[in-house]
């Protein structure tokens, strides 16, 4: 989980450990935790627990810049 909290707040292509990518927002809530919303899922994971799980989920993100 260290390595997740030096993810900056952006937009991401996720790799996931079980196949498959997406594109993601990252975002940081108040505590410090990171948290995940892939685009093709519902809603955005913000408890400290939950966030854990979801992001021992992926394989790699790669920053998605404009231009």
């Amino acid at each position: 989980m260290e390595e997740v909290n030096k993810i900056s707040p952006g937009l991401y292509e996720v790799k996931w450990k079980s196949g498959g990518k997406s594109l993601a927002a990252v975002g940081i809530t108040a505590n410090g935790t990171r948290w995940l919303a892939p685009t093709n899922w519902v809603t955005i994971i913000t408890d400290p627990s939950k966030a854990y799980r979801a992001w021992a989920k992926v394989e790699s993100v790669r920053s998605i810049k404009n231009g």
